[in-house]
């Protein structure tokens, strides 16, 4: 990406310098191939990206790379790269992009402004730690679907090293967050209160904060979308049949669908194909 490229994460931000340029046609945001290697909660926050850009009405195209992770400021996927500064993750890059002049929110009160950062935090807590959980912690995600998946694009015998590693990370992290301990039944649990309260807000409203989409509504999009639509076993379906249950958040996200060209349907189960050679034996 060339040795003068500017860096923007949250330890080094300063979105006034780099962000006044007019947004360029080049823009390229990098994640990891969808067909054979992405993971449920890479694919949450890539579309999320991928939505709020839309949203924005701001060129860019998709640029695949097998080490997309290791090439990301943060160490997380998507980043975008936008003239000589990369960007990576759903907040910094909304702040990168209101420094050019686009912001989805400047129609919220500060009132309203501060309660979509907190469904925001409510998002990320509960969804994205719970498809974490999902596919790290559960012992037949993590074989059939997570360990082929992550090493897929890596020789062996690093791809085990790599996979190995990474399941230590997360682990790590979900341990100091209270959610590794959790079981199937208590992170479903979660997911159902954190449901509820967004449904509950959504309502019958096209959007969570009037009849304009902002980067809250990209945010759960990212995440019901991909949890919907991702092929899974029996914990991930049933992740996926909790969400069902909420229409005005099914909808909501019928309604961004349209938006990244999506025409999957989601009202019905998506399991893996080797679920079902696995029943079969």
């Amino acid at each position: 990406l060339g040795s003068v490229t500017a860096i923007i994460n949250e330890r080094n931000v300063d979105h006034t310098l780099l962000g006044q340029e007019p947004w360029p046609d080049d823009v390229q945001l990098f994640q990891p191939y969808e067909t054979e290697q992405i993971l449920l909660p890479d694919m949450a926050n890539c579309l999320a990206v991928q939505a709020f850009l839309k949203m924005c009405q701001l060129k860019f195209t998709v640029a695949y790379r097998v080490n997309a992770e290791d090439m990301s400021p943060s160490g997380r996927v998507p980043f975008i790269k936008c003239g000589a500064c990369l960007v990576s993750d759903l907040e910094p890059i909304t702040s990168f992009v209101a420094n050019k002049g686009v912001s989805l929110t400047s129609h919220l009160d500060p009132t309203q402004k501060s309660d979509m950062r907190a469904y925001m935090s409510l998002v990320n807590n509960v969804l994205g730690n719970a498809e974490n959980y999902l596919i790290w912690c559960d012992n037949e995600t993590y074989s059939k679907i997570t360990k082929p998946r992550y090493g897929s694009v890596h020789p062996f015998p690093l791809n085990h090293i790599l996979t190995y590693s990474k399941r230590k990370t997360v682990i790590k992290r979900l341990t100091a967050l209270g959610w590794y301990e959790k079981n199937l039944d208590k992170v479903y649990e979660e997911i159902d209160r954190a449901c509820n309260a967004l449904s509950e807000r959504l309502e019958k409203a096209d959007y969570f904060f009037g009849d304009k989409p902002c980067e809250l509504d990209a945010l759960i999009f990212g995440h019901v979308y991909s949890i919907l639509s991702t092929p899974c076993f029996k914990a991930g379906a049933n992740l996926a049949e909790k969400l069902r249950k909420y229409e005005p958040i099914v909808n909501h996200c019928k309604r961004i669908m349209p938006l990244l060209d999506l025409m999957d349907k989601i009202e019905l189960p998506n399991y893996h194909k080797s679920y079902f050679k696995d029943a079969e034996e």
